[in-house]
């Protein structure tokens, strides 16, 4: 975390006027940074009512007195983009492009550092009278009101930042719900945006949660592709025969799994099917590292040895978090209840019968009907982008939330837009040098990417799938 001075806490206060914002030096994770906030109106619709400040660090160009055009880096659902995973990764990423650019990071409203708030209760598990008792004491507790927490906000506060901190165009890198962020800022801004490179994401109007089943199941059948095309693999595990056991015994009788938890202690808790598959998405499918991984931990899973995956594998903190109530940041619900990707029909879901994953549709689609139906929220984002920016997408092939075909109609209103699939890829991609050259290349050339270039590092970063361990 960055440890900021000459600026406190974010709080409200009734300004005449948002001031520009002064910033101090600061130490992030060894790195020389520049802190401070960022003031924003908590009603955009009232900007001269009650703000609230967001926290920002800029990491200054490290080789020249006259910076080139910004690179603004916005951060996945509910993250704060100047923790350190996420401000790290980024510096490495960028090194070369921060020598002429300064890297900013600003924490988006309602994230860390920026006015998170959290409340328990709120999770699938909570339906009917238990959802509403907690949704009405959560609002009750909030130190301020979480329906303007939207992206059509943060889109708001991002240009504000952009003008507080003295720039006028800017070039922006998006991963995951970075990416919609990034899409909705240039659907508003498009003028002061020079280039953008979106990571693991999809168009605004494509509905994620509708499609979550769909997708995490695509990803599925796609590593047991490459297990069945593997010969050691092949010989030793059969992913979609071990799901489906796993699936059939969850079915009739949730699971009862004790292990050692985060902080030592002993916990026991109880799997269903839907937390099961929200797990084997979320700490396998999610990143190419983990999912060769799965076919044997399947293999385990089958067998009922749940305890000793966890153990071998440091999955706790994930166990206990896909399979157990944990608080809700307020911002993402906002989020979820507000923008169109998030949007789901009951009436429209694929019948939980026809694959495994489509279980994940109808638990989500139930749960968020009811909860926003509850839940006070603005507005938020919708429709296509139309921009002659060059921007550059890339997806991995096997994500399991943005597949390519979530941004394969932006060349139709964005004629500068070049799709890169990553073959094999999950929704965080394998490391590849190329990823960070070709990038660091577009931002500084200024124009539309090179088709060639890019296929080349999609064709790297296949390659750099790791392989099957041995059985």
């Amino acid at each position: 975390m960055a440890a900021c001075s000459g600026a406190g806490p974010p709080s409200a206060s009734t300004p005449s006027a948002l001031p520009k914002t002064t910033l101090t030096y600061c130490a992030v994770d060894g790195l020389s940074a520049d802190c401070g906030y960022v003031r924003v109106p908590q009603d955009w619709a009232h900007p001269a009512g009650a703000t609230m400040q967001l926290r920002v660090v800029v990491l200054p160009a490290t080789g020249t007195s006259h910076p080139a055009a910004p690179l603004f880096y916005l951060a996945g659902y509910g993250t704060a983009a100047t923790s350190v995973g996420q401000l790290d990764w980024a510096a490495q990423l960028f090194r070369q492009l921060n020598q002429t650019r300064d890297l900013v990071f600003l924490d988006q409203r309602g994230t860390p550092g920026s006015g998170a708030e959290t409340c328990p209760g709120i999770g699938p598990s909570a339906t009917g009278s238990a959802l509403r008792t907690a949704v009405s004491r959560c609002l009750a507790s909030a130190d301020r009101d979480p329906r303007h927490d939207t992206t059509v906000s943060a889109v708001r506060d991002l240009d504000q930042a952009r003008k507080a901190l003295g720039y006028d165009q800017i070039n922006i890198f998006g991963g995951s719900y970075g990416v919609t962020m990034g899409l909705a800022y240039l659907q508003r801004y498009s003028v002061h945006v020079r280039t953008a490179v979106f990571l693991s994401g999809s168009l605004l109007n494509v509905p994620l949660r509708q499609l979550q089943g769909v997708h995490a199941q695509q990803a599925f059948d796609q590593l047991a592709a490459r297990c069945a095309a593997t010969p050691a693999c092949n010989r030793s595990y059969h992913p979609a025969a071990d799901l489906a056991a796993i699936v059939t015994r969850l079915r009739a009788h949730p699971a009862q799994v004790t292990f050692t938890g985060p902080g030592g202690q002993q916990e026991t808790i109880t799997v269903t099917l839907n937390q099961f598959l929200n797990f084997v998405e979320s700490a396998y499918l999610d990143a190419p590292e983990t999912a060769v991984l799965l076919p044997g931990d399947l293999h385990s899973f089958a067998r009922g040895q749940w305890a000793q995956v966890i153990a071998e594998r440091g999955l706790a903190s994930a166990a206990a978090s896909a399979m157990t109530a944990q608080p809700v940041q307020l911002e993402t619900v906002t989020l979820a209840c507000s923008d169109a990707w998030a949007a789901t029909n009951p009436a429209q879901l694929s019948p939980a019968s026809s694959f495994p994953f489509a279980s994940l549709d109808a638990v989500t689609a139930a749960w968020q009907q009811q909860l926003c139906t509850l839940w006070p929220h603005d507005p938020g984002v919708s429709g296509v982008v139309r921009s002659t920016v060059p921007v550059v997408f890339i997806n991995g092939t096997a994500d399991p939330t943005d597949p390519p075909a979530n941004v394969a109609a932006a060349p139709r209103t964005m004629p500068n837009a070049l799709l890169v699939p990553a073959p094999g890829g999950t929704h965080n991609p394998a490391s590849a040098a190329c990823l960070s050259t070709q990038a660091t290349e577009f931002i500084q050339a200024g124009k539309p990417a090179d088709k060639a270039s890019w296929a080349a590092c999609a064709r790297a970063l296949g390659r750099a799938l790791p392989a099957f361990p041995a059985s």
